[in-house]
């Protein structure tokens, strides 16, 4: 996988995680995009809903329950080594078949670099978590404001 051209990207300036109003009740995560736009991926894990929520300091929803995404914002002073190595995320494909996106995350160390494949919402995750730059391609927020124009959702 090539490195996207930063022309083609839009980058993330927040993300919100929330629960469509009933009766039926889907989780979103929401990110707010630099040219005020918006981009939202449906039907997250609920853990990442919640994971977001609670760091944003919005839980709404009750969990008597820690789940991994939980227990890993207890030791994100900690994770400053991981910080380092990621260069950013992008969510950069949407698989017509599926119907369901892709992110790839991009690590750098010495004399390597790679480039993974991620679930974005976990992806957004951790950028969120860590502070790390993600974006968009552009043709994917383009493509999702037309089928929401024509009446449909991702």
């Amino acid at each position: 996988m090539q490195k996207h051209s930063r022309n083609e990207l839009i980058k993330i300036v927040d993300l919100y995680a929330y629960l469509t109003p009933p009766p039926v009740q889907v989780p979103v995560l929401q990110c707010d995009l630099e040219d005020g736009r918006t981009f939202s991926l449906y039907y997250i894990p609920m853990d990442i809903m919640l994971g977001i929520m609670r760091l944003r300091g919005e839980e709404e929803i009750y969990n008597d329950r820690e789940t991994f995404f939980d227990i890993i914002q207890l030791f994100r002073d900690d994770l400053k080594f991981l910080r380092d190595k990621i260069e950013m995320i992008v969510v950069d494909e949407l698989n017509k078949e599926t119907n369901l996106y892709t992110a790839s995350i991009y690590i750098k160390g010495d004399g390597y670099s790679v480039v993974k494949r991620m679930v974005p919402s976990h992806a957004l995750f951790l950028a969120y978590l860590l502070n790390i730059p993600a974006y968009v391609r552009s043709e994917l927020v383009d493509e999702q404001e037309r089928s929401s124009e024509e009446g449909s959702q991702y």
